[in-house]
């Protein structure tokens, strides 16, 4: 196993969002008009998420909580779980493949979909994390995290909306990239604000010794740790 590159900051928590590298496995553009909805299949390993553009949707699936979304906001899918977005209740919604679609690029495409109603935009996506820290991490999340954008969040949201508006060339690598960008200030957004994300194993990222110790058998796995070389590590005693 290679070795991780070094990694000086004594911020145990920021180091394991370094490691959220993403690999893009689909990204779409949604116009929708209602009446419309669609199921976004499950990809085991990956991590859906979903920016609303402008006007609003449903979500809901198998073990998910109903989740109403606005403009603006954020959200989530972060286990691979199927689910659908929709308008309103009693929809028809077809499998998302299934749509016609305009494929941009290799992982990006344009839906059109609806009944000509009041209209929705979209920008979803299907990520996978590659580093096994960032996989522990997500594992931890919630079914579904929903996100009220800060300020930050709401820049990205106007970058990525602006590009999916009149998409220039090279713009599937900028909405990939901002989509990447958004994904981690969506995580960072949640593990600040929610106290699920101030105990276990992320409370103790957080903790100012415990933090270190832990970061230590992330960078180095394969090292032989012992109560001793991680007291060191964390300047506490063994006992300790």
């Amino acid at each position: 196993m290679s070795r991780a590159p070094s990694w000086k900051t004594r911020d145990p928590l920021g180091e394991a969002l370094h490691f959220l590298r993403l690999s893009g496995t689909f990204y779409s553009r949604s116009e929708l008009t209602a009446p419309w909805g669609m199921t976004m299949p499950g990809f085991e390993g990956c991590l859906w998420f979903h920016a609303i553009v402008s006007g609003g949707c449903l979500l809901e699936g198998r073990g998910l909580p109903a989740t109403s979304l606005a403009k603006g906001d954020f959200v989530l899918v972060p286990h691979g779980r199927g689910h659908v977005l929709k308008s309103q209740a009693r929809v028809a919604v077809p499998d998302v493949t299934e749509l016609p679609q305009q494929q941009i690029g290799e992982h990006y495409s344009l839906l059109s979909h609806g009944g000509g109603g009041a209209p929705t935009s979209l920008v979803c996506g299907v990520v996978r994390f590659d580093h096994p820290s960032a996989r522990d991490l997500t594992d931890l999340l919630p079914a579904v995290v929903r996100v009220q954008p800060s300020d930050a969040m709401d820049s990205t949201l106007r970058l990525m909306a602006s590009e999916a508006r009149a998409l220039q060339p090279g713009g599937e690598t900028v909405l990939t990239r901002l989509a990447d960008v958004l994904v981690i200030q969506a995580l960072r957004a949640w593990l600040a604000n929610d106290d699920p994300g101030r105990t276990g194993w992320l409370g103790a990222l957080r903790d100012p010794q415990l933090g270190l110790a832990l970061a230590a058998v992330h960078r180095e796995p394969e090292r032989g740790w012992s109560v001793r070389s991680l007291a060191r590590v964390a300047a506490m005693s063994r006992s300790a």
